[in-house]
């Protein structure tokens, strides 16, 4: 170091710290200040050897490096010292042409008569260039001699040795050992020789290092166990032994290996840690800066990762940049500024490998950016040798609605025959996909099972079945609103049915949000104000991540099947096409064949009428296929073949009538003739003939664009039930869907503002303990447990987690609560009105979510504000939510008992209490007659027999109605005698006169109740008298 650079220059450890970066810019000026003088004073060996100092020193300072390369490059063609520069321009990556080094090391030769000290450093740099150990080995052998007259020998035969154990040459690397061992060594080299020898056979080559490292305490061996963790990727190891090389040499180079081992490591807290107070290194490596702007970023601390990245703008065109920028603009909620990015990349394309574009395509189509499409054909045709490209792009394509294409559809066929047995397109029979039905509908049987008993959070049986959070929750609820048959409606299952209400004191300020409450919360429109109602709320770090995920799940993946549902029904409204009523049935066994809608066209067509003699036929391609064939034998229509015809048959009926051009008879031909064949015996079609169509002909005619064409021809179009059916179905999917991302805009906007405004902070990321399968370990649902440590309380609307009192992680707990907890809070906070909040409880049973108690202020003004006509009770909405709400409950498999007995049994209680609170003076007995039936009807617990155990469902279907009936044998109390009196005639007129026709032995129980009551009061009443 003090005669001459070190061979490894660019890597050679120097601290670089603040005050030694201005040691290094000191020491860089005296050293040019002494060549100057060197060259004056007739020194040009000393002045070389200061400008190569100095020359390195600027090389390596971040502030001069750019310049250090320019004066590099124009001192390489300067005759006197292009050789000895050739080591530091090879380190410092200028492009140098090997073969013209070589000629000039041998022209220097044969100037000088032999080898010189320049020409023997440029060759001693150029074994480094060798493609192999094996070569570099033979390259230092073949210029041993000329190397060893100004190289350290010793130095030489260490490198032979270790390249020629890496290249497997054990034999000539023991030679080449046992010759310097008769030369003399240490013991401390011998022992790291030995090393790199046994590392070659097989050894542990950390275990040695380390062994190695802590015998001799040394830097060299350090760098060495280093370099080899870095090299096997040991980054846990790397993590504590890199910061013991960094902390002795402060270099910036091993400061980028600290900061990649703990990135790698995922221990980004430490990372933020130790470069948080050297702001010096950070601005000297670009590198550094990334880790740290990704440290951030894994931390929560997304603001301030933004703005460290800002500073990097130079680098923009990198892909860790881009990587960055995507993630921080989706986690942040700033989703719309993506779309300049797309717009900057799609600009950029022909810098972009396939993979970028495709990327960058599924981006731009969940932003539903103009330049989707092009950029998704852009990387297909630079992928187009990469399965995984070719597949995505074609997904990408369906989901968009461009899969029509020719283009597309190669890419689906090319992506096949490119995949392997791991995918990504697996070739597959209807035989195989048979085979493998039954496991699947069992583990998707499983999956539910588990749900409805609540061993299951929503989001991990979503994963198991294919289904998002959304699909288990907004898409339900807002189906379930125009429902109107509630047999029909889905369960949204977000409320355990063991929970009692969680009261919120003052001390709770602080909440972490789940996604599922995000939901609930956005659906209810009080999103703002729950979040502004706590002092801080924490989101995990993976929340609008999934929630951006998610909106590109709300959206249709196929819009042309929209597009067609739209022109089905329009055809439908200007009557271009009929409805199919059927005026017969079908025969049984085709419709065993082929269905019953091709079966009941079939019959309506070869159905005589006495009034109408017009030709009636079905359209429907050839062949048809036995249902329980699998495609693998056709239906017998042989019987049926003077009323079934082919689409091409039609299509050469509407060329006759002058509806469609040749162009058009022969695009319609190309495409018929790849999906269908003529049938057999098929009959002509005649003018103005009814034209059955199933489902599979409509969507050919939609596709060519013919369907408005056939009744210009004069036929009479008939389309299937099912096919209507479906068309209604597709729209009305379009309108919940654009609800569904309404409510997850109002949950970015929500967040995203607050999250910019410090309201709401970020979790630290989870560390990833399965990084090939983190999918589940990601999801916000197994994240928002681990706020517990920053908050008071959590919030989640999953039946599976809040059925706990408590969320624990580690050693931090906080109260577990569900947005019915927040909405009691609200009210009792006067943060929402009485009306609000009875109206989100009624919007909440409209909607599907089960397991909300019915609290008996609630239900005694529903009942107030409901009518009674004839005797008959005209429930509000608000009542018939509750009731429908309970019968949806007890039609399914959902409450669990014993373990959410808790939930029926204070419902029935509240019942029971209002329906006695009716019972007052001055009340009109008709109505609260017609009010107590209908409180009797919902309280009937034989209705809930199912859901025990055997046993105890056969005790109440045998005994009925016992225990509520014992209750409302407990007269009102503080009433006047008259309202006893007609209260006791409604309970033996409606309760206990039905029982004793129909339950002979439970009405003998009850009335031995009943005696055995009185016979008790009568006791304590005598022992009272007694006493006094």
């Amino acid at each position: 170091m003090l005669n001459q650079l070190p061979f490894e220059a660019a890597d050679f450890p120097l601290a670089s710290d603040e005050v030694a970066m201005d040691a290094r810019r000191k020491a860089q000026g005296h050293f040019t200040v002494s060549a100057e003088a060197a060259r004056q004073l007739k020194c040009p060996l000393a002045a070389r050897l200061n400008d190569e100092y100095a020359l390195w020193l600027e090389l390596r300072d971040p502030e001069t490096s750019d310049s250090g390369r320019i004066r590099l490059s124009r001192d390489l063609h300067t005759p006197e010292s292009a050789l000895w520069l050739v080591p530091l321009a090879l380190q410092f990556g200028i492009k140098l042409d090997l073969a013209v080094v070589e000629r000039k090391i041998e022209l220097d030769i044969a100037l000088n008569g032999g080898i010189t000290r320049d020409s023997a450093i440029a060759r001693f740099a150029l074994a480094f260039t060798q493609d192999s150990p094996a070569h570099v080995a033979r390259y230092i052998s073949q210029h041993y001699d000329d190397l060893s007259k100004f190289l350290d020998t010793k130095a030489l035969r260490f490198l032979q040795i270790e390249m020629l154990s890496r290249a497997g040459l054990h034999e000539q690397a023991n030679k080449q050992l046992d010759a310097l061992l008769k030369e003399g060594l240490s013991d401390i080299d011998e022992t790291r020789l030995r090393t790199i020898v046994a590392e070659a056979h097989g050894a542990d080559p950390i275990e040695l290092r380390k062994a190695r490292f802590k015998e001799t305490d040394s830097l060299t061996d350090l760098i060495v166990l280093v370099g080899e963790l870095e090299t096997l990727e040991a980054w846990e190891d790397l993590c504590q032994f890199g910061r013991s090389l960094f902390e002795r040499t402060r270099s910036v180079a091993d400061a980028e290996r600290l900061a990649s081992a703990l990135s790698n490591a995922q221990r980004t807290p430490e990372l933020l840690d130790i470069f948080r107070d050297l702001p010096e290194l950070r601005t000297q490596s670009k590198a550094i800066q990334m880790y740290y702007c990704w440290g951030l970023y894994h931390e929560g601390l997304l603001l301030e990762s933004r703005v460290e990245l800002e500073t990097l703008s130079e680098q923009s065109d990198e892909r860790n940049y881009r990587a960055l920028m995507v993630n921080l603009g989706i986690a942040l909620g700033d989703w719309p500024s993506l779309s300049s990015f797309v717009a900057a990349e799609y600009r950029s394309r022909d810098k972009r490998t396939a993979d970028d574009l495709i990327k960058i395509a599924q981006l731009a189509h969940q932003l539903g950016s103009s330049r989707a499409k092009d950029l998704t054909f852009a990387a297909a045709a630079k992928g187009n040798d990469d399965a995984g490209v070719l597949a995505a792009a074609y997904f990408l394509a369906s989901e968009a609605g461009w899969e029509d294409s020719e283009e597309v559809a190669a890419w689906l066929h090319k992506a096949a025959e490119l995949s392997g047995d791991d995918g990504p397109i697996r070739m597959m029979s209807f035989q195989e996909l048979a085979e493998r039905k039954p496991e699947w509908d069992r583990r998707e049987s499983e999956t539910w099972r588990m749900l409805n008993r609540g061993d299951v959070p929503m989001f991990l049986a979503g994963q198991a079945i294919n289904r998002s959070l959304i699909n288990f929750m907004l898409f339900p609820a807002l189906a379930n609103l125009s429902e109107r048959d509630p047999r029909r409606r889905g369960a949204i299952p977000a409320y355990s049915g063991n929970r009692q209400s969680v009261p919120l004191d003052s001390a709770v300020t602080t909440a972490g949000i789940d996604a599922t409450a995000l939901l609930t919360l956005s659906f209810l429109k009080i999103l703002d104000k729950t979040l502004d109602a706590f002092d801080a709320v924490y989101i995990p770090h993976s929340t609008l991540i999934w929630l951006f995920e998610e909106k590109q799940m709300a959206t249709f993946h196929q819009p042309s099947r929209i597009r067609d549902a739209h022109q089905i029904r329009h055809l439908l409204a200007t009557d271009i096409l009929e409805k199919f009523v059927p005026s017969t049935v079908a025969d049984s066994e085709l419709s065993v064949q082929v269905g019953d809608e091709l079966a009941l066209l079939i019959a309506e067509a070869q159905r005589l009428r006495d009034s109408d003699s017009r030709q009636r036929i079905v359209v429907r391609p050839s062949p048809v296929h036995r249902l329980s064939s699998l495609m693998a034998e056709e239906a017998d229509l042989s019987e049926h073949a003077s009323v079934m015809s082919s689409c091409l048959s039609v299509v050469g009926k509407l060329r006759l009538k002058g509806q469609i051009t040749a162009d058009e008879e022969k695009r319609a031909q190309a495409y018929l003739q790849l999906h269908e064949r003529p049938w057999p015996q098929q009959p002509n079609i005649a003018d103005g003939a009814v034209l059955y169509l199933d489902d599979v002909a409509t969507a050919y005619f939609l596709h060519l664009d013919l369907l408005e064409k056939l009744q210009a021809a004069g036929f009479t179009v008939v389309v299937s039930r099912n096919e209507v059916s479906e068309s209604n179905t597709f729209i009305s999917y379009e309108a919940i869907s654009g609800k569904v991302n309404e409510a997850i805009e109002r949950i970015r906007s929500a967040v995203s503002s607050r999250i910019e405004s410090g309201k709401i902070k970020v979790g630290a990321r989870r560390r990833r303990s399965q990084p090939k399968d983190d999918s589940k370990y990601e999801h916000p649902t197994i994240g928002t447990c681990a706020l517990a440590v920053h908050c008071n309380a959590v919030i989640y609307d999953d039946r599976f987690v809040n059925q706990h009192a408590n969320a624990v992680d580690g050693g931090a707990q906080a109260v577990m609560l569900s947005t019915l907890d927040l909405l009691d809070a609200m009210v009792a906070h006067d943060l929402i009105s009485f009306d609000d909040y009875f109206e989100c409880r009624t919007l909440l049973r409209r909607a599907g979510y089960f397991f909300i108690p019915v609290r008996g202020d609630e239900l005694a003004r529903h009942l107030n504000a409901s009518s009674v006509v004839e005797g008959k009770v005209i429930e509000t909405a608000e009542l018939k939510a509750i009731r429908e709400n309970l019968l949806c409950i007890r039609m399914s498999n959902w409450l669990q008992l014993p373990k959410e007995a808790l939930w029926l049994d204070s419902t029935l209680k509240a019942f029971i209490r209002v329906l006695k609170s009716l019972w007052n003076p001055g009340a009109d007995p008709s109505s609260v007659t017609a009010l107590s039936d209908w409180i009797v009807d919902q309280i009937d617990v034989r209705g809930w027999a199912h859901r025990m155990d055997s046993e105890a469902g056969d005790d109440i279907v045998k005994m009925g109605p016992g225990a509520h009936i014992l209750m409302l044998l407990t007269p009102p109390i503080d009433v006047p005698v008259d309202v006893i009196d007609a209260y006791w005639e409604w309970v033996e007129e409606r309760v206990l006169a039905p029982i004793k026709e129909q339950f002979p032995e439970l009405y003998a129980g009850i009335i031995d109740w009943e005696r055995r009551q009185i016979a008790d009061m009568a006791d304590m009443d005598l022992i009272e008298g007694e006493s006094s």
